[in-house]
C-alpha cells in the first residue's frame, strides 16, 4: 500500500472509531460487555497496546532484526497480559494515550519514505510482504475490526 494511501485510510479509520463513542458519558465507556468483559475504554486501551507496538518497531526498523510485535506467539496471551495492566487505568489517561500514541503512529508512517514501506524484499523478517502490510494489519484492520463491534454494541443496546 502507497504511504499516502495508508495515511490516509489511517485517519479514516481513526475518525470512524472516535464516532463510535462520541458522546457517551464516562459510565457507558467503561461499562463491561462490548466485548466478552471489555469496554469501550478497554478497547481502546489495547489497540493503543497493538499501536505503541508498532511505533516501537519502527523507531528501531531493522532489515536483519525482527522487530517484538513479530515475535508475540500468543495473542490471546498478549491481550490477557495488556488487559490486566490497563484495567486499572483511569478513563482520561487511557483516551490521552489512545490519542497520543496514534499521532506517534502517523509522524512514524509520514517519516519513511515510499520504498521502506512499500518494497516487499525491504524486509526479510516480512516474508515478502511490504512493511505497509504489517501497519495494516495491526493497525488499520484491527481498529476497522474493533469499530464494526463497537458499532454493533451500542446498536444493540440502543446506544
Amino acid at each position: 500500500m502507497r504511504k499516502q494511501d495508508l495515511l490516509n485510510q489511517l485517519r479514516a479509520s481513526r475518525e470512524a472509531l472516535n464516532k463510535t463513542f462520541e458522546g457517551l458519558s464516562p459510565d457507558v465507556l467503561m461499562r463491561p460487555g462490548v466485548i466478552g468483559l471489555w469496554s469501550i475504554k478497554d478497547i481502546l486501551a489495547h489497540l493503543t497496546a497493538w499501536e505503541s507496538e508498532i511505533v516501537t518497531a519502527l523507531a528501531k526498523l531493522d532489515p536483519r532484526s525482527e522487530p517484538n510485535i513479530l515475535k508475540i506467539e500468543d495473542f490471546d496471551e498478549w491481550n490477557a497480559e495488556q488487559y490486566a495492566i490497563n484495567a486499572p487505568r483511569l478513563l482520561p489517561t487511557v483516551l490521552e494515550d489512545f490519542h497520543g500514541v496514534h499521532k506517534h503512529l502517523l509522524r512514524a508512517v509520514e517519516a519513511l519514505d515510499e520504498k521502506t514501506l512499500t518494497d516487499p524484499r525491504k524486509f526479510r523478517w516480512m516474508e515478502g510482504e511490504p512493511l505497509s502490510a504489517l501497519i495494516a494489519e495491526n493497525a488499520l484492520w484491527h481498529e476497522e475490526e474493533h469499530t464494526e463491534q463497537i458499532r454493533a454494541w451500542r446498536e444493540s443496546n440502543g446506544l
